[in-house]
């Protein structure tokens, strides 16, 4: 059995696979969904959550098998733990609020983890860090399917308000952590390997932080802008389709 890894390569081809195989999947399952008929619909979206879980699940029976498990990260309070139980409820019955941080948490989010996987994956390594890459990479393509299949449109209002809880809550973890001795959302400091370590080097303690929300604020107002040109871009389109439509049905 492999043991830990503390030179995986991004980019690499084991990185490429966990990278394309979500996007693949995303794809059938958008063309599965678009086929089925309207009351068969929401069995496309009940497979993408098996698929979730087979994906997310897979990294623990490993850590089990390896005696690495901790039952408590069943119970993250991790950003990108959080996204995925909120994709899987949105998933079996849409919701436009939870779609907003679904959407503007986990694509950045998913997006920076599966693209920055960091150099050191555990035991039985190159198995898990593929896996670890296709879970936040799932993250993303769920995200996506939602908008396509759902079509749930963001808001402004919700944009704010996520922004400001996500502050919020940054302020109320730096207590948990103190009080359990515990580094949810990585506030209290950077596990070794990662972009955010490299963060840290820069700018130590807790400029790291401040750097983090700052990029992640930036993000989230980048894929909100991002969003509305293209859904006008896409509504124009279909104005400009319908307008030759009706110029041809009148010749």
């Amino acid at each position: 059995m492999n043991d830990m890894i503390t030179n995986f390569r991004a980019f690499s081809f084991p990185h490429i696979v966990g990278l394309i195989v979500p996007l693949i999947i995303g794809l059938l399952l958008i063309g599965m969904n678009r086929r089925a008929p309207i009351g068969k619909k929401r069995i496309v979206n009940i497979i993408f959550v098996c698929i979730l879980i087979i994906v997310r699940g897979s990294r623990y029976i490993m850590d089990v098998w390896v005696g690495n498990f901790d039952i408590f990260d069943l119970f993250s309070l991790q950003i990108c733990h959080i996204d995925l139980i909120l994709l899987i409820i949105c998933l079996i019955r849409p919701n436009k609020a939870l779609f907003h941080f679904v959407f503007l948490i986990g694509i950045p989010m998913g997006l920076a983890v599966a693209l920055f996987p960091g150099s050191n994956h555990p035991a039985p390594g190159l198995p898990r860090a593929i896996l670890f890459i296709m879970s936040h990479m799932m993250l993303v393509v769920g995200a996506i399917y939602l908008a396509i299949v759902e079509k749930i449109e963001l808001k402004l209002k919700y944009v704010l308000s996520i922004i400001g809880i996500a502050n919020v809550l940054i302020f109320v973890l730096y207590f948990i952590n103190k009080a359990l001795g515990t580094n949810f959302l990585y506030i209290m400091y950077a596990p070794e390997g990662t972009v955010i370590a490299k963060l840290d080097a820069l700018f130590g303690w807790p400029g790291y932080v401040l750097a983090m929300d700052t990029i992640a604020v930036t993000v989230i107002l980048l894929v909100f802008i991002v969003y509305t040109v293209v859904l006008r871009l896409y509504g124009y389109q279909r104005h400009l389709f319908k307008e030759r439509r009706k110029d041809y049905d009148n010749v």
